[in-house]
């Protein structure tokens, strides 16, 4: 037995046994799957300035998660995590006193393994204000030009908050 101590390759079996150890990673638990469900409340608030005269059909708008999201005290959806929303419909104030609006779609938010999560619900729909009766009345009354008085466009704010909520049952790889 001292023959094996002494010898120069129990030393560097010994140094081999020793790194491959710490090279390992233990795992201490599976990876766990939560499920988020459907009809899970997410509130959103604008992240910019949104102006009717300023977007258009189609355009993406982001918004921000304004609370974390959580399932069994683990946060499937980060406070302050991006969600997009489409702009269906904008329209800029025009004459005689026709307000603009905007209207936006939320559609999806980013979970916390990386996914897309798809929402439903929370649409925004802002209007501007309608001068009409304003343009007509002078415009009949005082001058004509009072016809080409236009509205006021649709804003909605920086911090509008928007709650909106999960489309379908997602898993999630925690």
């Amino acid at each position: 037995m001292s023959k094996i101590y002494n010898s120069i390759y129990a030393k560097h079996i010994a140094m081999l046994l020793v790194v491959s150890m710490l090279s390992m990673s233990f795992k201490m638990r599976a990876d766990a799957a939560i499920v988020l469900n459907a009809g899970t409340n997410v509130a959103l608030e604008t992240v910019s300035m949104i102006q009717s005269d300023l977007v258009w059909a189609g355009q993406t708008i982001d918004f921000r998660v304004k609370y974390d999201v959580k399932v069994d005290n683990k946060t499937v959806i980060a406070a302050g995590s991006i969600a997009r929303g489409q702009v269906m419909r904008a329209e800029k104030a025009k004459a005689i006193g026709k307000e603009g609006f905007v209207e936006i779609q939320i559609k999806s938010v980013t979970a916390a393994d990386g996914q897309e999560i798809f929402l439903t619900g929370g649409n925004v729909y802002q209007e501007g204000e309608n001068k009409q009766t304003l343009s007509i009345v002078l415009g009949v009354v005082v001058c004509i030009l009072f016809l080409l008085m236009k509205g006021k466009n649709a804003q909605v704010p920086p911090g509008y908050q928007v709650d909106s909520s999960v489309a379908t049952n997602t898993t999630i790889q925690m």
